[in-house]
């Protein structure tokens, strides 16, 4: 399928950045604070793509609301200070940004992670340039599969939405997609369920980033 698009609206975790091992790392590291034991991996991946404070929640689940405030406050300083410990981009990742910029393409990305976060990783992996404009948690009312973050894409580069993609590795992505009107691409590789990826029923399926260009005019 080939799409005429002007705008590529990207998701963050799981799209553009593996940061699961960074995001393991500051759970656990903020249970034992708590003398709490760590949690797998493949665990803690299940719990993210809903922003920090469900994520929280869910490392966290059954701890009083007191205990959770404080694990979440814990956990932003030390995610923030070793975010990009081990996070990188996904392969193809540079060379993709580097071709939708020269195609014309407008780049945005739209996460659920907060925005100074995103505009920090994105300037330490030396990508933040082919972004055209960043939408967090900040400058919304809610957030993914609420579609307000894409509408606000939309809206900021006045695009009709069927000249739009959003790409996403889980079916919070694609709901926020489908709900404005754009073409929905579900990214195999990255973080999320991939059951419920699938069961969304994405316009496209990648599993590469690479791929993407294959399907835009």
């Amino acid at each position: 399928m080939k799409l005429l698009l002007d705008l590529i609206i990207l998701d963050f975790d799981g799209v553009i950045i593996d940061s699961g091992a960074d995001i393991t790392a500051a759970v656990n590291h903020t249970r034992s604070l708590f003398d709490l034991p760590s949690l797998p991996e493949p665990t803690v991946i299940e719990y993210i793509g809903d922003g920090v404070r469900a994520l929280i929640e869910r490392s966290f689940k059954g701890c009083p609301p007191e205990m959770l405030e404080q694990a979440l406050s814990l956990y932003r300083e030390y995610y923030r200070l070793h975010a990009l410990d081990e996070t990188r981009l996904y392969p193809h990742v540079r060379t993709t940004l580097e071709a939708l910029h020269g195609m014309g393409k407008k780049i945005a990305l739209v996460t659920n992670k907060s925005e100074p976060l995103a505009e920090l990783i994105l300037t330490g992996l030396e990508v933040r340039s082919y972004f055209d404009l960043v939408v967090g948690p900040e400058s919304v009312q809610r957030m993914k599969p609420d579609p307000q973050g894409v509408i606000k894409v939309l809206d900021e580069f006045q695009t009709a939405a069927r000249c739009a993609i959003m790409v996403g590795d889980t079916d919070s992505d694609i709901e926020a997609g489908r709900r404005t009107g754009t073409w929905t691409c579900g990214a195999r590789y990255g973080l999320g369920d991939k059951e419920n990826l699938l069961k969304s029923r994405p316009d496209l399926i990648i599993d590469d980033i690479a791929e993407l260009l294959t399907h835009i005019e």
